[in-house]
C-alpha cells in the first residue's frame, strides 16, 4: 500500500509541471492565432457606437 501512496504522491507534482507546461505552450501560440481580431472594444472605433454597421442595429421586420 505504501508503493501506491507514494507513487501517488510523485505523480501529482509531475501531473502539475505538465499541465503548466502545457498552459504556457498554448498561450503564446493562441496569440498567434488570434492577431487578426479588432483592437478596439465594443462602442469605440468608427464612431457609430461599435458593433454592427449604422442601419443594421436590431432584428428589423423586411
Amino acid at each position: 500500500m505504501d508503493a501506491v501512496t507514494d507513487s501517488y504522491a510523485s505523480a501529482q507534482p509531475r501531473g502539475l509541471k505538465a499541465a503548466v507546461l502545457a498552459t504556457g505552450g498554448v498561450t503564446p501560440a493562441s496569440f498567434l492565432v488570434t492577431r487578426g481580431l479588432p483592437r478596439c472594444g465594443r462602442g469605440r472605433g468608427r464612431g457609430h457606437g461599435g458593433g454592427a454597421p449604422p442601419g443594421r442595429r436590431g432584428f428589423h421586420a423586411a
